[in-house]
């Protein structure tokens, strides 16, 4: 697992960016803010905080109140949870795919082995920050173990 984790660590911003072009601009919360001020820096900023926190504690409280945090803060700005929700599924998609593709083009060097481990291990992650993050929007106590 550790040969993805730090090839994911030292390709954040690549992934993120990929998830952003591929993804996330045909998200209505972003038509909705792109022209905001600030609004584009500050997205990209939240993604990819978030994810690095998750490469580095994914079992911690930091990562927990920062899901639900997102969702507390989509629910302000009254984005609906649907796309809150398939934003986060396709930030997980994304990631996914940027694996799979960089380990096809050999840009990552290990075995089958590790990447299912580790796509496995990003799953678990995806699915308990799903949960804090519908908590957030909801304002549900918590209760998700990374």
């Amino acid at each position: 697992m550790a040969p993805v984790i730090r090839f994911l660590e030292e390709h954040s911003d690549e992934l993120i960016n990929y998830w952003f072009s591929t993804y996330y601009v045909n998200s209505k919360e972003y038509q909705e803010r792109k022209y905001i001020p600030g609004y584009l820096d500050a997205q990209y900023s939240e993604a990819k905080r978030l994810f690095v926190q998750s490469l580095k504690k994914s079992s911690t409280s930091d990562v927990i109140s920062s899901v639900r945090n997102i969702g507390e803060d989509r629910h302000d700005m009254n984005v609906d949870i649907e796309d809150v929700l398939i934003n986060h599924f396709d930030f997980y998609t994304a990631l996914m795919e940027f694996v799979t593709i960089h380990h096809d083009k050999k840009n990552l060097d290990c075995s089958a082995k590790e990447i299912f481990t580790t796509l496995l291990e990003l799953r678990r992650i995806e699915t308990s920050s799903t949960l804090e993050l519908y908590k957030g929007y909801t304002l549900e106590p918590s209760s998700t173990n990374f």
